[in-house]
């Protein structure tokens, strides 16, 4: 599974006390792991929180960390991945606040690449495109900058590098 994160996310995660911060980095391997799920989220006045979900991260219920899920686009079952969106305090509904501005964000940021059009390329072959823009390879860990310069790609080693030949 893949780990991709909103670069303010992970600056969240950095400011968190460090007791928060073991426990997001734990829940977080539980999540690639697919040990825990969070309670999903929905619309909350005007905060727009669908598909994301929560984890509680300290005994007084005072931290949060918000997520979505990757699926896979032909079998929703199949999880591809967890993005990291928001890591901060319930206090003031502040932590829910941020992560639907950052998930605003990212959706009208796709919508506009969808939208792109490519000259000289059939139509069926741009909506294959656009469909697939927002979903990164499970073998990819995508981070997109704040700057919006193009996100870093790090590709995982190959699974086998030794290879037999027959003769």
């Amino acid at each position: 599974m893949g780990f991709s994160a909103h670069p303010e996310a992970l600056a969240d995660l950095l400011d968190a006390p460090a007791d928060v911060r073991d426990l997001a980095l734990e829940y977080l391997d539980r999540l690639l792991r697919a040990e825990v799920r969070g309670p999903l989220l929905d619309q909350q006045g005007d905060r727009d929180l669908r598909d994301a979900r929560k984890l509680y991260l300290d005994d007084r219920n005072a931290y949060r960390l918000v997520y979505t899920e990757q699926r896979a686009p032909n079998n929703p079952r199949r999880l591809l991945g967890i993005h990291l969106v928001a890591v901060g305090r319930r206090y003031n509904i502040q932590v829910y606040k941020t992560a639907a501005e950052r998930l605003q964000a990212e959706r009208l940021k796709q919508a506009a690449v969808q939208e792109t059009p490519r000259p000289g390329m059939p139509a069926r072959f741009q909506a294959a495109l656009a469909a697939s823009a927002s979903r990164p390879s499970p073998a990819h860990a995508v981070a997109a900058t704040a700057d919006g310069a193009p996100p870093t790609v790090v590709a995982a080693p190959p699974a086998n590098p030794t290879v037999a030949v027959r003769r």
